[in-house]
């Protein structure tokens, strides 16, 4: 699935810059900083869990 490894593209590039990341969406919008570190990890969590296939649990 297309979306699935543009997602994980993008977490990749983001992956260790979680904080500055969610520091930045924080200004820039009235989310919160623990919210967007939040959000980051769910999403991480569900790309991690979900195949390219769309399958929950595949890889």
């Amino acid at each position: 699935m297309k979306l699935m490894r543009a997602l994980r593209k993008l977490l990749g590039i983001v992956e260790g810059h979680e904080e500055e990341l969610a520091e930045e969406l924080s200004k820039r919008t009235s989310v919160s900083k623990e919210q967007a570190v939040s959000g980051l990890e769910q999403v991480q969590e569900l790309v991690d869990d979900v195949g390219d296939d769309g399958a929950k649990g595949g890889s």
